[in-house]
């Protein structure tokens, strides 16, 4: 539910019909003209990243990993790994999403010096291609 959320949110149009991934990949949600992966994780799929890293070969797209996390104070809550496509995927881990005027951004949990992500319709932005906000704005 979360990952679709975020989908819904970003307004990514998917198509299921693209025979793109094997079926092995089946449940991942791809938007092609966003370059984008969206891969749902459960506790069976502890440690996605080699896989959806083969998933992102194949499509040639960014991926998020969207995952549940249960801390042992204070409620669940969405957290997000991101992998930027590559020769060799680049991963930025423990990132939470939120929406920042309008659109959907992914801030660092954990370590604030890290990169913000911007998604939409175009794909995934890293802040390098766009005006940061202070980390106190968010």
């Amino acid at each position: 539910m979360a990952a679709l959320a975020i989908v819904r949110t970003a307004g990514l149009e998917l198509d299921g019909k693209l025979p793109v991934l094997p079926p092995e990949f089946a449940r991942y949600f791809i938007a092609p003209n966003s370059f984008m992966l969206v891969v749902p994780s459960t506790a069976t799929y502890q440690d996605d990243r080699p896989r959806v890293a083969n998933a992102m070969r194949i499509s040639r797209c960014d991926a998020l990993i969207v995952q549940i996390a249960r801390p042992r104070i204070g409620p669940r809550k969405v957290v997000v790994d991101i992998g930027v496509d590559g020769l060799v995927p680049v991963w930025y881990p423990e990132y939470r999403p939120c929406s920042l005027d309008g659109v959907l951004h992914f801030v660092p949990d954990h370590e604030p010096g890290g990169p913000i992500f911007r998604l939409t319709q175009k794909g995934l932005m890293s802040s390098v291609d766009f005006d940061v906000l202070q980390p106190d704005e968010y």
